[in-house]
């Protein structure tokens, strides 16, 4: 996984700790994964929404945020919206 990506998710979490970089690896990999078992396909991490997906989903899932729900709230929104936008369906045949 990039450590740039890894970088910009610790940022948004607000931890500079080094502990978190495997943390937040396995959320980015979770968050992919929700997000294919809802029809979403990410194709790439630097398309605009599939970032902000990750972000909103670190945010939701790290730690103890007081608005943790919030978060999950508006990530659930957002994979709802790109699974229903038909931009993010799985191409070719498989």
């Amino acid at each position: 996984m990039a450590d740039d990506l890894i970088k910009t998710l610790k940022r948004y979490v607000r931890t500079k700790s080094p502990d978190a970089d495997g943390e937040l690896e396995d959320l980015v990999n979770a968050c992919l994964k929700e997000l294919e078992i809802a029809g979403v396909y990410v194709t790439s991490l630097s398309d605009p929404l599939a970032k902000n997906a990750v972000k909103l989903y670190c945010k939701a899932n790290y730690g103890y945020d007081e608005d943790a729900e919030r978060f999950r709230a508006a990530y659930n929104s957002l994979r709802d919206a790109m699974a229903l936008s038909g931009d993010y369906q799985k191409k070719g045949g498989g």
